[in-house]
């Protein structure tokens, strides 16, 4: 008994991290999603710019391996998560270009 409850328990982490990833993925098709309605992209356009973003966002190509456009990307994405505008956006990309780039 003891061992079947120790083979069932030592399952758990596996499904909690195959239950985050998947929250993740739809965490971050939403936000695509709401890039592509702030962008009011419809049709094929809407079709194209989901792909690319969704692609982009689940890009798990190390920092120190991305060019400074990618580096721009990945810190514009995240401002754009964070909802930041103006003046706080540009601080927050500023800052997070100074981090990508040591």
């Amino acid at each position: 008994m003891m061992l079947i409850l120790a083979s069932m328990t030592a399952g758990i982490p596996a499904v909690r991290a195959v239950a985050q990833d998947k929250q993740s993925q739809q965490d971050k098709v939403k936000a695509c999603n709401d890039l592509a309605d702030k962008k009011n992209l419809k049709g094929n356009d809407r079709r194209d710019f989901l792909s690319s973003c969704i692609h982009k966002a689940t890009d798990t190509k190390p920092v120190s391996e991305m060019n400074q456009r990618e580096k721009m990307d990945a810190c514009k994405n995240l401002a754009d998560k964070k909802n930041l505008k103006g003046e706080g956006r540009r601080s927050f990309i500023k800052d997070c270009m100074n981090k990508a780039n040591p």
